[in-house]
């Protein structure tokens, strides 16, 4: 994996958690929780249809 993908990664991880915060401390668990499982949700479902690579190079 190349570095510069690697701290593209790294910063969305950070870039999303902290948005995360912000939202719970301005609105409330009760209304971000929804949208957390839904997105949570999405992604389970979008990963689910990629196929494992274990053929080798």
């Amino acid at each position: 994996m190349p570095v510069t993908t690697f701290a593209s990664m790294i910063l969305a991880v950070i870039a999303a958690s902290g948005l995360t915060v912000w939202a719970l401390a301005q609105f409330g668990i009760l209304k971000v929780l929804p949208a957390l499982i839904a997105l949570a949700l999405l992604a389970r479902w979008g990963l689910a249809h990629v196929p494992g690579d274990d053929e080798p190079a």
